[in-house]
């Protein structure tokens, strides 16, 4: 009774997701001037661990272009961040969106001035600030910013976004119509692979896929090189990869809508007109997560896992699931559509397997299993517990919980505990586990103890913890191999300038910033002990001594203090003239 009620509200939230605000195309301009027109990525595309929210606009390899306010509106927030989207605008419209800019290089002058306003009265370099809807009004066209490179971004572009201002839904804006790519290319088809399924005591059991290649049949048709029927078992699912492109461009993007028939009856249909944010983590398990966080393609699921809402499948008769007689001939057609409206299918034929042949999911006796809709908590030994909180498995699972058999590499960290196995990497998570380490740690490594993280060569990475009374409780989102250790290395801070150099002809000075394993956490600068703002892009920081107000053709005391995030803390001074 509970699992139908859960399935109930999941169907009305899906409802209520899948109706997509209508847009109209002519009340927004385009974002940006003097640019060519192109795209690097488009909405909804898999990501790592998200959909991506927004449209990203070339800026023709360069930063600097002018960027407009799409509608009449006001700037509602403003972002300074060395992560995320760097520099960001927000401004709400009288329609009810809400437009967002991201990775700009410097904003319009009296935001410009506001941000360095704020930045001092905080005494923080990242700011994150709503206004009020008199602060910066905006016309249709005007520009309020320039594009750039900043935050998390892998070269000069502008993320774009229209979103529903009440809930903040992200709308797919070229599906809409908004934005209007040349494209007149239909999706391409490389693979299929085909799963089997069983059930074994309420857990779902999948068999090792079976890969199938795919040829082009004609300009938007496509047939599995396997000419006679793919055997299929009594259940089972497919698994497609797709891509798409535009004209003109190289890029690959994500395919908007996928339809699957059988026997000419629709019976899978996933489609991405927009989402609110806390869905965003869906797209595990909309693809087929072991190899799409590997590929550029969109390698697409064509089923529903247990804890994925519908709210992403318009059409979905048993989840997906494919039921099938032995010997029975059946006719599948997959069909690929873009943002766009071009289309690609892929035909081919099943028949069923003998009975005898199918997959059929052996029990486990001494398996752990945890189950996606209740809470799970197991203890690996007296030193290594597992937390799993209801709703952090896409589906419920046989875990695999053990000391793990990789051996961690000392680098620049001292190593306090063997390896643990805490099940597999290629299973993703919705949302964070606790992992708890009961150790008793030497008094001086306590507070430089974290968990890191053990690939298969042993090699580690920071994956965070706080350690207190003889326990290290950390939280991570991805499964994987993990240990104890401790980090005493502080971050170094390397000036690019000489010490009393001259500086009366540079605008800004830049250091270097750098951490062995942790990460650096917190930086703060003084210039004849006052403070300034720091602007801190890709491990170089940067002070802008014309806008700190730094003259008087003397010499001036500049003093700097870095944390990472185990705790270790570097000091600074030096000086320069200016």
């Amino acid at each position: 009774m509970r699992r139908r009620i859960l399935f109930l509200i999941l169907t009305l939230l899906s409802a209520l997701n899948c109706h997509a605000q209508n847009l109209r195309a002519d009340y927004y301009t385009y974002p940006l001037l003097d640019v060519a027109g192109y795209y690097s990525a488009n909405f909804g595309e898999m990501r790592s661990n998200h959909f991506h929210s927004g449209v990203d606009f070339k800026t023709d390899g360069v930063e600097g272009k002018s960027v407009v306010a799409v509608a009449d509106g006001y700037v509602s927030r403003v972002l300074h961040s060395p992560s995320g989207y760097g520099l960001a605008l927000y401004v709400n419209h009288p329609n009810g969106t809400t437009s967002v800019y991201g990775h700009l290089s410097r904003f319009r002058d009296d935001i410009a001035d506001f941000v360095f306003e704020e930045r001092h009265r905080q005494q923080r370099s990242r700011i994150d600030v709503e206004c009020k809807p008199d602060k910066f009004t905006v016309k249709r066209g005007e520009e309020i910013a320039k594009s750039g490179n900043t935050g998390s971004s892998m070269g000069p572009h502008l993320h774009f976004e229209i979103r529903d201002t009440r809930t903040q839904r992200t709308l797919n804006i070229i599906a809409q119509g908004v934005i209007k790519p040349k494209d007149n290319i239909s999706p391409y088809i490389m693979k299929l692979h085909y799963f089997e399924v069983d059930t074994l005591q309420g857990i779902p059991m999948h068999s090792t896929p079976q890969t199938y290649a795919v040829y082009k049949s004609g300009d938007n048709s496509y047939r599995t090189k396997q000419s006679s029927p793919i055997k299929v078992g009594r259940k089972g699912y497919f698994v497609v990869e797709t891509s798409d492109r535009k004209d003109d461009c190289a890029n690959t993007y994500g395919v908007y809508n996928l339809k699957a028939e059988i026997d000419g009856v629709k019976y899978f249909e996933y489609r991405n007109d927009g989402f609110s944010f806390d869905l965003s983590r869906y797209c595990n398990a909309v693809a087929w997560y072991p190899v799409q966080r590997k590929s550029r393609n969109e390698v697409m699921r064509l089923a529903r896992l247990q804890a994925c809402p519908p709210t992403f499948y318009p059409t979905l008769i048993d989840n997906g699931i494919i039921t099938t007689l032995q010997g029975e001939q059946r006719e599948m057609k997959i069909t690929a559509t873009d943002d766009c409206g071009n289309s690609s299918t892929l035909e081919f034929r099943i028949e069923g397997k003998a009975d005898d042949e199918c997959y059929t999911a052996e029990f486990n006796a001494e398996a752990t299993v945890a189950e996606y809709d209740r809470d799970f908590a197991h203890k690996i030994d007296d030193r290594v517990s597992v937390i799993i909180p209801r709703g952090a498995l896409y589906e419920s699972a046989e875990l695999d919980l053990r000391l793990s058999d990789i051996t961690p590499l000392a680098k620049s960290v001292e190593i306090l505990s063997p390896a643990y196995t805490i099940h597999q990497g290629d299973v993703p998570l919705h949302k964070s586990i606790g992992v708890i380490f009961t150790q008793k740690v030497d008094a001086s490594l306590q507070p430089h103890t974290a968990m890191a993280a053990v690939d298969a060569a042993g090699n580690l990475s920071y994956a965070g913890g706080r350690y207190r009374l003889n326990r290290l409780a950390g939280r991570t989102s991805t499964f994987g191999n993990y240990c104890l250790v401790a980090d005493t290395t502080p971050p170094t801070i390397t000036p690019q300038f000489e010490s009393g150099q001259n500086c009366r002809s540079t605008q800004r000075i830049a250091l270097r910033l750098s951490d062995n394993f942790s990460g650096i956490a917190r930086y703060n600068a003084w210039i004849d002990d006052k403070w300034v703002a720091i602007d801190f892009i890709r491990g170089r920081a940067w002070i802008d001594l014309k806008a700190e107000g730094i003259s008087g053709n003397k010499t001036h005391k500049i003093r700097m203090e870095v944390s990472d995030n185990c705790g270790n803390k570097t000091n600074w001074e030096g000086d320069f003239i200016r």
